[in-house]
């Protein structure tokens, strides 16, 4: 181990810019947040593995990185796990911080061969809301540090698997104040006389909880109250048939528009196109879609449940149903598409609780925060070395 390298902060991912989704936006967010710390007092080196990544995916993003070494594995997690462990070998890491818990126990790995290094596992949702078994919950009992992106995480993450409350922090999802507010023309001009609202999710199996086809379950009796209502879904998978299926059943086809994965000009769009955003999700850890419509000052209409009520204030920035109450949904589209003066308090409301609360200067300073509580500042390892040797020098003459 070379005394004289930097010291390394180490950040391991899953997927970062090959895939949309919560977890790789959150990876980003946190690239990003990483790139622009800088401590003129500790001489980081920072760089991050990301497994599923190909080359192709990291490059753009590190051109714009000044700071921040990417390294990607297309997929090859035996590579990673070399390269991890040859970081290790050859040089001193103060800082590890994983991606998911599923790398947890390569961590606990490299505390082995290094046990002066700290490593913190975050914690998103479902990935830690169930009981988990052998090396990945004992990893995870033994990290110097868990980061949730929500307190509801954090609780069912304590319940279910032992892990101790005062190790957390709380590290919420964020969205940069002047990312969104300049966007492309739509492709299609909105017709003045459509009430449109729209959910942007993944369409997957796995994912049922989003809970679209319970907006498209509530589309009979809303369009007897509204009956210029739209509802756009932005988003695929392997879910989408049984959703179109569902929409014909019922006789709403064309109340539905399913669009599919969009560009992010085009999704922008669809935004701000939307008079209201719904997604009655039961099973969110954060739901980064939800600041995305805040920001675009969008009223939400959401579940009463998980780590949602953390985002959306209820009766502030939108309203709040009680989970898989198909009634309550539909009132409450019903009042948000009749008062438009409502949609207007509300989304402003949102936009406001987002630069308050979910800014990315205050995701960046919490980062900052918990990095200088785990790693406090200190000398480089080799003039440390070079202090105890004189030390010692001394005491023997």
């Amino acid at each position: 181990m070379n005394p004289d390298s930097p010291r390394l902060l180490l950040a391991i991912q899953t997927t970062t810019f090959s895939a949309l989704g919560g977890i790789p936006t959150y990876n980003r967010i946190l690239c990003r947040a990483l790139d622009e710390l800088q401590d003129p007092a500790a001489s980081y080196e920072k760089r991050v593995l990301i497994a599923m990544d190909k080359p192709a995916d990291i490059a753009p993003a590190e051109a714009g990185f000044t700071s921040l070494s990417l390294e990607a594995f297309g997929g090859n997690r035996l590579a990673l796990i070399r390269r991890a462990v040859g970081l290790a070998m050859s040089r001193r890491i103060d800082l590890a911080l994983i991606g998911h818990v599923n790398y947890a126990p390569l961590a606990w790995v490299l505390k082995r061969l290094q046990p002066r290094m700290r490593y913190g596992v975050i914690l998103y949702g479902i990935d830690a809301w169930r009981p988990l078994k052998g090396l990945r919950r004992r990893a995870l009992q033994q990290a110097d540090f868990l980061i949730s992106i929500s307190e509801y995480t954090k609780d069912r993450a304590v319940e279910e698997n032992g892990l101790r409350a005062d190790r957390f922090y709380l590290l919420p999802n964020a969205l940069g104040s002047n990312q969104r507010e300049s966007c492309t023309p739509p492709c299609e001009v909105p017709d003045p006389q459509e009430t449109r609202m729209l959910s942007v999710c993944r369409l997957e199996s796995s994912e049922r909880y989003k809970g679209v086809d319970r907006v498209i379950e509530a589309l009979p009796e809303i369009q007897k109250h509204i009956p210029d209502i739209q509802y756009t879904v932005v988003g695929g998978g392997d879910d989408l048939r049984r959703h179109q299926d569902l929409a014909q059943r019922l006789g709403v086809t064309e109340r539905v528009r399913f669009m599919g994965f969009l560009e992010d000009a085009a999704l922008q769009s669809c935004y701000r196109d939307a008079d209201l955003f719904v997604m009655p999700s039961t099973g969110e850890g954060f739901g980064f879609v939800f600041l995305e419509a805040m920001q675009h000052g969008k009223p939400i209409v959401a579940a009463n449940c998980a780590a949602v009520p953390e985002v959306v204030a209820d009766g502030v920035s939108g309203v709040l149903v009680a989970r898989d109450n198909l009634a309550q949904l539909t009132d409450a589209i019903v009042r948000l598409c009749r008062d438009r003066t409502l949609r207007e308090s509300m989304g402003a409301a949102g936009r406001e609780r987002l630069h308050q609360h979910f800014d990315f200067e205050h995701f960046k300073e919490r980062l900052r925060e918990i990095i200088r509580q785990q790693v406090p500042v200190a000398a480089p390892f080799s003039r440390i070395v070079m202090a105890s040797n004189a030390a010692r020098a001394r005491i023997d003459t």
